[in-house]
Protein backbone atom coordinates (compact mmCIF):
# COMPACT_ATOMS: atom_id res chain seq x y z
CA UNK A 1 0.00 0.00 0.00
CA UNK A 2 1.06 3.50 -0.62
CA UNK A 3 2.12 5.80 2.00
CA UNK A 4 -0.87 8.49 2.12
CA UNK A 5 1.64 11.15 2.99
CA UNK A 6 4.13 10.01 -0.31
CA UNK A 7 3.16 13.59 -2.18
CA UNK A 8 3.65 15.77 0.86
CA UNK A 9 7.04 14.01 1.41
CA UNK A 10 7.71 14.49 -2.16
CA UNK A 11 6.47 18.12 -2.34
CA UNK A 12 9.36 18.66 0.76
CA UNK A 13 12.20 16.30 -0.56
CA UNK A 14 11.80 18.33 -4.13
CA UNK A 15 11.84 21.74 -2.54
CA UNK A 16 14.87 21.14 -1.09
CA UNK A 17 16.21 19.49 -3.34
CA UNK A 18 15.45 22.52 -5.91
CA UNK A 19 16.69 25.10 -3.14
CA UNK A 20 20.25 23.09 -3.45
CA UNK A 21 20.65 23.26 -6.69
CA UNK A 22 19.63 26.50 -6.84
CA UNK A 23 22.54 27.50 -4.45
CA UNK A 24 25.23 25.11 -6.51
CA UNK A 25 23.75 27.12 -10.06
CA UNK A 26 24.61 30.43 -8.22
CA UNK A 27 28.21 29.58 -6.42
CA UNK A 28 29.25 27.77 -9.87
CA UNK A 29 27.79 31.18 -11.94
CA UNK A 30 30.16 32.79 -9.77
CA UNK A 31 33.21 31.09 -10.64
CA UNK A 32 32.13 31.53 -14.00
CA UNK A 33 32.02 34.80 -13.74
CA UNK A 34 34.60 35.86 -11.21
CA UNK A 35 37.34 33.12 -13.02
CA UNK A 36 38.75 32.84 -8.83
CA UNK A 37 40.02 29.20 -9.92
CA UNK A 38 41.16 30.17 -13.43
CA UNK A 39 43.75 28.62 -12.89
CA UNK A 40 42.81 25.57 -12.32
CA UNK A 41 39.17 25.34 -13.48
CA UNK A 42 37.42 23.73 -16.56
CA UNK A 43 35.38 26.36 -17.95
CA UNK A 44 33.18 23.90 -20.06
CA UNK A 45 32.74 21.76 -17.15
CA UNK A 46 31.91 24.72 -15.00
CA UNK A 47 29.13 25.76 -17.77
CA UNK A 48 27.55 22.46 -18.32
CA UNK A 49 27.81 22.13 -14.64
CA UNK A 50 26.15 25.61 -14.46
CA UNK A 51 23.44 24.71 -16.56
CA UNK A 52 22.17 21.31 -15.03
CA UNK A 53 22.04 22.54 -11.94
CA UNK A 54 19.85 25.59 -12.98
CA UNK A 55 17.62 22.98 -15.04
CA UNK A 56 18.04 20.57 -12.18
CA UNK A 57 16.40 23.82 -9.85
CA UNK A 58 13.66 24.02 -12.23
CA UNK A 59 12.78 20.82 -12.97
CA UNK A 60 12.69 20.01 -8.93
CA UNK A 61 10.48 23.56 -8.64
CA UNK A 62 7.61 22.30 -10.75
CA UNK A 63 7.60 18.95 -9.07
CA UNK A 64 7.29 20.56 -5.70
CA UNK A 65 4.11 22.30 -7.12
CA UNK A 66 2.69 19.56 -8.88
CA UNK A 67 3.32 17.37 -5.50
CA UNK A 68 1.82 20.05 -3.85
CA UNK A 69 -1.06 19.96 -5.78
CA UNK A 70 -1.04 16.37 -5.80
CA UNK A 71 -1.40 15.67 -2.10
CA UNK A 72 -4.58 15.15 -0.50
CA UNK A 73 -3.56 16.85 3.08
CA UNK A 74 -2.35 20.52 1.36
CA UNK A 75 -5.28 21.14 -0.93
CA UNK A 76 -3.28 23.26 -3.72
CA UNK A 77 -4.93 24.11 -6.63
CA UNK A 78 -3.04 25.62 -9.62
CA UNK A 79 -4.25 28.54 -8.90
CA UNK A 80 -2.84 28.50 -5.61
CA UNK A 81 0.63 27.68 -7.10
CA UNK A 82 1.07 29.60 -9.92
CA UNK A 83 -0.99 33.11 -8.51
CA UNK A 84 0.99 35.10 -5.48
CA UNK A 85 -1.20 35.78 -3.08
CA UNK A 86 -3.99 33.27 -3.86
CA UNK A 87 -2.85 30.41 -1.20
CA UNK A 88 -4.68 30.11 2.23
CA UNK A 89 -1.83 28.49 3.69
CA UNK A 90 0.53 31.38 4.68
CA UNK A 91 -0.61 33.49 1.69
CA UNK A 92 2.67 35.70 1.88
CA UNK A 93 6.03 32.83 2.16
CA UNK A 94 4.09 31.09 -1.09
CA UNK A 95 3.85 34.12 -2.96
CA UNK A 96 7.29 34.63 -2.09
CA UNK A 97 8.22 31.05 -3.55
CA UNK A 98 6.04 31.50 -6.65
CA UNK A 99 7.53 34.98 -7.52
CA UNK A 100 10.73 32.94 -7.12
CA UNK A 101 9.82 30.57 -9.53
CA UNK A 102 9.01 33.46 -12.40
CA UNK A 103 12.29 34.77 -11.36
CA UNK A 104 14.08 31.28 -11.73
CA UNK A 105 12.10 30.65 -15.18
CA UNK A 106 13.37 34.31 -16.85
CA UNK A 107 17.07 33.52 -16.00
CA UNK A 108 17.27 30.17 -16.67
CA UNK A 109 15.10 31.39 -20.40
CA UNK A 110 17.55 34.23 -21.01
CA UNK A 111 20.39 31.46 -20.45
CA UNK A 112 18.63 29.75 -23.45
CA UNK A 113 18.59 32.84 -25.50
CA UNK A 114 21.90 34.04 -24.49
CA UNK A 115 22.78 34.27 -28.53
CA UNK A 116 20.68 36.45 -28.88
CA UNK A 117 19.61 38.38 -26.17
CA UNK A 118 22.07 41.81 -25.63
CA UNK A 119 24.64 41.03 -23.17
CA UNK A 120 23.71 43.99 -20.53
CA UNK A 121 19.73 42.60 -20.40
CA UNK A 122 21.17 39.08 -20.09
CA UNK A 123 23.17 40.31 -17.11
CA UNK A 124 20.79 42.02 -16.03
CA UNK A 125 18.44 39.27 -15.51
CA UNK A 126 21.07 36.97 -14.55
CA UNK A 127 21.64 39.44 -11.51
CA UNK A 128 17.86 38.17 -10.62
CA UNK A 129 19.41 34.52 -9.12
CA UNK A 130 20.55 36.41 -6.54
CA UNK A 131 17.44 37.67 -5.60
CA UNK A 132 15.75 33.74 -6.36
CA UNK A 133 17.92 32.49 -3.57
CA UNK A 134 16.66 34.88 -0.74
CA UNK A 135 12.79 34.84 -1.94
CA UNK A 136 13.47 30.88 -2.02
CA UNK A 137 15.34 30.91 1.51
CA UNK A 138 12.44 33.55 3.27
CA UNK A 139 9.85 30.44 1.28
CA UNK A 140 11.35 27.85 2.80
CA UNK A 141 11.78 29.29 6.30
CA UNK A 142 8.48 30.62 6.73
CA UNK A 143 6.10 28.68 4.76
CA UNK A 144 8.35 25.06 5.21
CA UNK A 145 7.05 22.16 8.08
CA UNK A 146 10.24 21.16 8.85
CA UNK A 147 12.07 24.51 10.06
CA UNK A 148 12.19 22.87 13.66
CA UNK A 149 14.17 20.17 13.00
CA UNK A 150 17.98 19.95 13.54
CA UNK A 151 18.51 18.86 9.49
CA UNK A 152 17.31 21.14 7.79
CA UNK A 153 18.60 24.16 10.09
CA UNK A 154 22.00 22.50 9.00
CA UNK A 155 21.56 22.39 5.20
CA UNK A 156 19.47 25.90 5.55
CA UNK A 157 22.23 27.67 7.30
CA UNK A 158 24.71 25.51 4.70
CA UNK A 159 23.30 27.09 1.89
CA UNK A 160 22.70 30.93 3.47
CA UNK A 161 26.43 30.61 4.30
CA UNK A 162 27.43 29.47 0.95
CA UNK A 163 25.43 32.24 -0.93
CA UNK A 164 26.40 35.19 1.40
CA UNK A 165 30.21 33.85 0.62
CA UNK A 166 29.45 33.62 -3.34
CA UNK A 167 28.16 37.24 -2.95
CA UNK A 168 30.92 38.64 -1.40
CA UNK A 169 33.18 36.90 -3.84
CA UNK A 170 31.74 38.58 -6.67
CA UNK A 171 31.46 41.86 -4.93
CA UNK A 172 34.81 42.12 -4.15
CA UNK A 173 35.94 40.41 -7.60
CA UNK A 174 33.57 43.15 -9.53
CA UNK A 175 35.38 45.25 -12.01
CA UNK A 176 38.38 43.40 -12.48
CA UNK A 177 39.04 41.58 -15.88
CA UNK A 178 40.10 37.82 -15.16
CA UNK A 179 42.76 37.30 -17.49
CA UNK A 180 44.93 34.24 -17.61
CA UNK A 181 48.86 35.02 -17.42
CA UNK A 182 50.67 33.97 -20.84
CA UNK A 183 52.92 31.16 -18.92
CA UNK A 184 49.26 29.58 -17.60
CA UNK A 185 48.26 29.60 -21.33
CA UNK A 186 48.22 26.47 -23.54
CA UNK A 187 50.89 26.48 -26.06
Amino acid sequence: MIDPHLWWYVARASGLVAWVALTGSVLWGVLLATRVLRFTDNRAWLQGLHRWLGGTALVMTGLHMLSLMADSWAHFAPIDVLIPLAADYRPWPVALGIVAFYLLVAVYGSSLLRARTPGRFWKAVHYGSYAVVVLVSFHAGWSGTDVGAWGYRLVAFALLGLTTAAVLVRILTSGRVATVPASARPP
